[in-house]
């Protein structure tokens, strides 16, 4: 027997259906990560582009024009910041396909769940490029802050790292909830991007021992990317898709 305070099951509102991205699918990948998708094509574009005028003999030249050099944005190369996260080591540097290969690895690992957080639509896509570009924007400047005037920077791993500091808060998979700062997920995640830095530092530093390049990584465009993304992903909406069906139900 039900009183009309307590609504039989017919009449109860369902509750908002939570979709996962793993194991659902390629497709499903594609159609709530598209941002990503986007970003990843602009990317392996940028790095096409690098490979052809590096075997016209112009390689030089890209990479001082568009790679991150303390020195030279002080010296106008203002866009520099901006430009170097969609750059990587072209084909014919040391490092050079791996770099890339284990950045875009990285983006598709940890970018959809933001993307998924952001919203499906036009105005999630812009959440998900804004945060992006805000956190490689982040880890350039605490390059320029902490980094030895001599490097040149390219890469996406501050943007990256920036993705992987926002998965550190998230909680349960497809909740709009955010896990505590010292929640033991959070600080497995925190400490688990610390090893991988140390493990990337000791892995270039033993390559360049061997090979005598100069080929090194900078982890304070890591850190930048992280520590913003972490601390951004509280303050931006959470607009999952299901949530509109759910309010509007």
């Amino acid at each position: 027997m039900t009183t009309p305070e307590d609504p039989t099951p017919t009449e109860a509102t369902p509750a908002p259906r939570r979709e996962g991205l793993f194991g659902a699918g390629p497709a499903i990948l594609w159609f709530e990560a598209w941002p990503v998708m986007v970003i990843l094509a602009l990317i392996w574009i940028v790095f096409l582009a690098q490979s052809a005028f590096e075997l016209l003999g112009d390689g030089e030249t890209i990479f001082v024009l568009g790679g991150l050099w303390k020195p030279g944005v002080f010296q106008g190369l203002w866009w520099t910041p901006l430009t170097h996260m969609f750059m990587h080591m072209s084909w014919g540097q040391p490092w050079g396909w791996l770099h890339i290969v284990f950045n875009s690895g990285a983006l598709v690992a940890l970018g959809p769940a933001i993307a998924q957080r952001f919203g499906r639509d036009a105005l999630g896509g812009a959440l998900f490029f804004a945060f992006y570009l805000a956190c490689g924007l982040a880890g350039a400047g605490a390059f320029i802050l902490l980094g030895a005037d001599r490097l040149l920077v390219v890469g996406a791993s501050g943007a990256i790292f920036g993705l992987w500091g926002a998965v550190a808060r998230l909680g349960a998979p497809g909740e709009a909830k955010l896990a505590p700062i010292f929640a033991p997920s959070v600080l497995r995640q925190v400490g688990s991007a610390l090893i991988s830095n140390l493990v990337v530092l000791g892995g270039a530093a033993g390559y360049g021992a061997l090979s005598g390049s100069g080929a090194g990584v900078a982890w304070q465009a890591h850190l930048g990317g992280f520590v913003l993304g972490f601390l951004l992903i509280p303050i931006l909406p959470v607009r999952f898709h299901w949530l509109k069906g759910a309010r509007t139900a």
